[in-house]
């Protein structure tokens, strides 16, 4: 063993709780934690990171928003000063793309109710979610728009909107009791979602619709900004809202009160849609998308070996967030107001900084070169990874990605790792760093859903850590006070000391595609849990549909027949055009069903019949 592979040895050691020699502790302690005179905390330096990253000056750290460049700079001079290395575009560390963000209202857009022209933002507005598209039909109301035919609701049932536009409520009736399909304000079903409506609109066959919200108060802003409706991924029928006093007052001329309707349905639970006595509207959306430029930071810390030329491990964490939570938040009603993002992902970003500033002060470095990278634009969609991967020189180089994502809230020392089998001897290491640390590591063999899902359709070895979902995730309360810094201090030992051993590793760090989880046995209540299928889509894609990036070994959609390139674009007589119309098709089969799926391979049509299976917790894929 060579005496710098020795030194290596005796900091994961160290790292790992291992019991050394006083003089050996002292030296590698300072190696880790820099000078006596400028040493602070683990704990401290991760608070004081999070402080700054999840606050008010920040903005949420949106894309759109002003706080994303500050955090970027932050980012950027931290990696100066702990002496990486530039990796961006023409020497810089910044690396940069161009993501949308939203939409814009152009002419001509109009809305004509019967013979009467509405003011538009006075009156109605287009939501963000509609195509680009001008019709004109006759009115049905669709009640709150739901299909929810496990539970016996369905707002289209015995109504006829094809080719009709409909009217649809906001939100979803208030349960009766705990049996109800419907939730309690402010956890709201899937069937609340702006896009489940538009979705289950246009697969009835309506070709436009129009939301009505009965439920905001007066002195609050009614109409719905392009933004806070904005619909990820993809948009498909012409949409708009109008307010509910235009929309009561044409509908009073034929005797019929929005209100009552509501009323109606709310206190029976069913649904009370019908035509509406010959109304008709014409309505015209133009839509123009809206970019904007974001920018990745990179780092690279040189690996000590020259004889590994260019192989490097990446440890990753995206810096982005919601912003102002016009998309992606969780509480619709805290649209407008700063989501801090503290655990999504100031605690990644935080831990990403620590690595860095601990790698670069140990004497001898890595084997291979680590690049660290704080992604951005994760949130709507993978965008800074996907461009990552697709602009780096050699993909091939990056020989394992460890991505820290939500790392932030260690409770009773349980956190979950992702992809612990995607690569050689992945599992053993962390396994056993953890339960030196007195960390207990849930494995999964789920790939999990953030940027390393980027890597990981490349067939790069991935580790995802993460310490768990919880309340504040995606609003407005995921604030820097909540997170267990100690805990922080404890991942980035965890990680740390696996870095290095995969860092340091001679053996191949082989690609393993990880298999598909092994069906359950059959339950009484298996309708209410989630229909498997086993596809990894392509996030940020810009086909019309579903573009798989993969494919899990031996799941309903392998043995079907689908492979990575195909593009989902029907399933069970359901059109799909993006993601959330994946997901809401598999959420209306139940285990066990037989589908026929309809993909795009080499741009022509070909079927499948998938039977579903069950799914656990298959974060990151359908």
């Amino acid at each position: 063993m060579t005496r710098q592979a020795r030194i290596r040895k005796l900091l994961i050691t160290l790292l790992i709780g291992v019991t050394l020699g006083a003089t050996a502790t002292a030296a590698l302690t300072a190696w880790t934690a820099g000078p006596p005179a400028q040493a602070q905390s683990a704990t401290a330096e991760l608070e004081k990171h999070v402080k700054y990253l999840a606050s008010e000056q920040l903005t949420g750290r949106g894309v759109d928003t002003p706080g994303i460049k500050l955090a970027r700079d932050y980012i950027a001079a931290e990696f100066a000063k702990h002496g990486l290395k530039p990796g961006g575009d023409n020497g810089s560390y910044f690396q940069a793309f161009d993501v949308p963000v939203g939409v814009t209202v152009k002419d001509p857009s109009s809305l004509r109710l019967a013979e009467s022209r509405l003011a538009l933002y006075e009156q109605w507005v287009p939501l963000g979610l509609s195509a680009s598209n001008k019709v004109e039909a006759e009115l049905v109301f669709a009640g709150y728009g739901i299909t929810a035919k496990d539970s016996g609701y369905d707002d289209y049932a015995g109504v006829d909107v094809k080719g009709k536009i409909v009217v649809v409520l906001r939100y979803e009736p208030p349960p009766k009791d705990a049996n109800s399909p419907f939730k309690k304000y402010p956890q709201y079903s899937v069937h609340s979602a702006l896009r489940t409506k538009a979705s289950n609109a246009r697969d009835h066959g309506a070709i436009g619709m129009i939301l009505v919200d009965m439920n905001r108060p007066s002195d609050k802003q009614e109409l719905l900004s392009t933004s806070s409706s904005l619909w990820r991924g993809g948009r498909s029928l012409a949409a708009a809202q109008v307010k509910r006093d235009v929309m009561e007052n044409r509908l009073a001329l034929l005797g019929i009160s929005l209100s009552a309707l509501k009323k109606k349905i709310d206190s029976a639970e069913k649904p009370a849609s019908m035509p509406l006595a010959g109304l008709s509207a014409a309505l015209q959306v133009t839509l123009e998308e809206v970019r904007e430029r974001a920018e990745n930071v990179v780092g690279v810390l040189p690996g000590g070996d020259s004889s590994l030329g260019e192989e490097n491990i990446l440890i990753g964490a995206h810096y982005d967030h919601l912003g102002f939570g016009h998309v992606g938040a969780r509480d619709t009603t805290a649209a407008g107001a700063i989501h801090f993002g503290a655990d999504d992902n100031a605690s990644g970003t935080a831990v990403l900084l620590d690595l860095a500033r601990r790698l670069a002060q140990v004497p001898v470095k890595p084997a291979r070169s680590v690049v660290f990278v704080a992604f951005s634009a994760e949130e709507l969609g993978l965008h800074g990874s996907r461009h990552f991967v697709d602009q780096a020189r050699s993909i091939a180089s990056t020989k394992a990605m460890v991505n820290l994502d939500m790392v932030g809230r260690l409770r009773d020392n349980r956190l979950t790792v992702f992809g612990m089998r995607s690569g050689h001897n992945f599992n053993d290491i962390v396994t056993t760093v953890a339960g030196r640390l007195g960390l207990n590591v849930s494995g999964s063999d789920d790939v999990g859903r953030s940027d390393h899902l980027s890597f990981y359709n490349r067939k790069i070895p991935v580790l995802h850590f993460f310490t768990g979902t919880h309340e504040d995730y995606h609003r407005a309360t995921d604030t820097w006070d909540k997170l267990n810094y100690e805990g922080m201090a404890r991942v980035s030992d965890l990680v740390m000391a696996s870095a290095l051993q995969i860092a340091d590793t001679r053996e191949p760090i082989n690609f393993v595609s990880l298999p598909s989880r092994p069906p359950r046995e059959a339950r009484t209540d298996e309708r209410r849990l989630s229909t498997y299928l086993g596809s990894i889509p392509e996030y940020g894609g810009n086909a019309e549909g579903v573009q798989l990036a993969g494919v899990m070994d031996g799941s309903p959609a392998a043995v079907a027949g689908l492979r990575p390139g195909d593009v989902i674009i029907r399933m069970a007589s359901k059109t799909i055009q993006n993601i959330e119309d994946l997901t809401a098709a598999l959420g209306a089969q139940n285990p066990g069903d037989e589908v026929e799926i309809i993909a795009l391979r080499g741009g022509n049509p070909v079927s499948f019949k998938a039977t579903l299976g069950v799914r656990g917790s298959n974060l990151g894929r359908s």
